[in-house]
């Protein structure tokens, strides 16, 4: 996931410098299925992108991109970040795991076993990522961060909301804070558990049922 990261905003760091000679749009989503897998899409789109296009293409490929795709003026790439199911067992565990992004963001997910809490906090720096020479960071260039889900959010500070999309606008070189809290329910879980302390019970009173009659 770092190096992930650190590709795409490396690009979007190209698109930047092109962005000297003409306008460009940057874009990073963060998406996370119904089957619990989550990629990162990174689009760039402006007039800059003319001649350079399969340049990044290329890098992106190298770099594990997939579904890649570009023109003349908009280019598109995906890289899958945590593939589907491998939580549908870890969940069981009660307790608490995070992981510290250089791009300034914690991600972490807490199990209660019947529910989990997912956030993703942190001062997202561009900069601290891809290193940026002060002359690019003085652009203030727009750059845009999304994270959608399954499920609406149980709080966050994003921008703007769009459906179960979280947007947050920011300007190149400017650190901007990020959070956002998910809440997701595992009823099959807790119907797991309450069978599982029923039989529990019955074991347990049958017990004592054979020992009062001896």
């Amino acid at each position: 996931m770092r190096a992930t990261r650190r590709t795409a905003f490396a690009l979007i760091l190209v698109g930047f410098v092109l962005g000297l000679s003409g306008c460009l749009e940057t874009e990073a989503k963060l998406t996370w299925h119904p089957d619990g897998s989550i990629d990162l899409k990174v689009r760039l789109e402006g007039d800059a992108l003319s001649g350079q296009a399969q340049q990044i293409a290329d890098r992106l490929r190298l770099s594990g991109f997939r579904d890649v795709s570009f023109s003349a003026t908009r280019l598109s790439a995906v890289q899958p970040l945590k593939l589907a199911g491998w939580d549908r067992f870890s969940g069981w565990l009660p307790g608490r795991f995070a992981y510290a992004d250089r791009s300034g963001l914690v991600l972490s997910r807490t199990s209660w076993v019947v529910f989990e809490d997912y956030a993703l906090v942190g001062t997202l720096d561009v900069g601290r990522i891809t290193e940026l020479p002060s002359f690019v960071r003085a652009l203030g260039l727009p750059f845009v961060f999304k994270v959608e889900a399954p499920w609406p959010a149980l709080s966050s500070n994003a921008s703007r909301v769009e459906g179960r999309t979280y947007v947050w606008r920011a300007r190149l070189g400017q650190p901007f804070p990020v959070r956002i809290v998910y809440r997701r329910w595992y009823p099959e879980r807790a119907l797991a558990l309450v069978l599982a302390l029923g039989a529990v019970s019955l074991v347990l009173w049958r017990r004592s049922r054979r020992r009062r009659r001896v």
